[in-house]
C-alpha cells in the first residue's frame, strides 16, 4: 500500500529519505507543525512540534483503540526522522527505544436539545407558544 508524507499544505506520494528529513526539519512550529506519514487515515505515524522545541510522535493502527502517542514529548529531529524513516521502509522496530501511552477516544455527548428530536421538541414547543398567545 503506498504511503503519503502530509503536511498542512504539501503532500509527497510514496516519499524518500531526503523528503522526509526535509520536511521534518521544516516544521517549525509555527505555520508548520505537523508532519503525517500513513497509509491511510488509520494507519499512519505523525510528528508535531518544531525543530527547536522537540517532537511529540503519535501513531495508529487502524482504528481509534489503537491510537498511541511517545511519553516523551520533546523528541529531536534526528530521532524523529529515523522514526519516519523506518517506519517508511516497513522496518517494524521504529517504536523500539521509546515508552508509548495509549490514546484513549472518548466519544462526546451530545445534549438533548442538540439532537434533531430535541430541535423538534423546542420547535414544536415554540408554536405552541406562539399560537396559544395569539389565541
Amino acid at each position: 500500500m503506498a504511503l503519503t508524507l502530509t503536511t498542512h499544505d504539501t503532500g509527497y506520494a510514496d516519499p524518500d529519505e531526503p523528503t522526509i528529513a526535509q520536511v521534518l526539519a521544516s516544521l517549525d512550529g509555527r505555520r508548520r507543525t505537523l508532519a503525517t506519514l500513513g497509509r491511510s487515515e488509520l494507519v499512519y505515524v505523525q510528528a508535531s512540534g518544531s525543530v527547536g522545541a522537540g517532537f511529540s510522535v503519535e501513531y495508529q493502527e487502524g482504528s481509534l483503540d489503537q491510537h498511541y502517542r511517545s511519553r516523551n514529548g520533546a523528541l529531536p529531529l534526528a530521532q524523529t526522522t529515523e522514526i519516519f524513516v523506518r517506519y517508511a521502509r516497513g522496518d517494524g522496530g521504529w517504536r523500539d527505544g521509546l515508552d508509548w501511552e495509549r490514546i484513549y477516544f472518548v466519544q462526546p455527548r451530545t445534549h438533548w436539545s442538540g439532537t434533531w428530536v430535541g430541535f423538534a421538541a423546542l420547535l414544536a414547543i415554540a408554536i405552541a407558544v406562539i399560537w396559544y398567545l395569539r389565541g
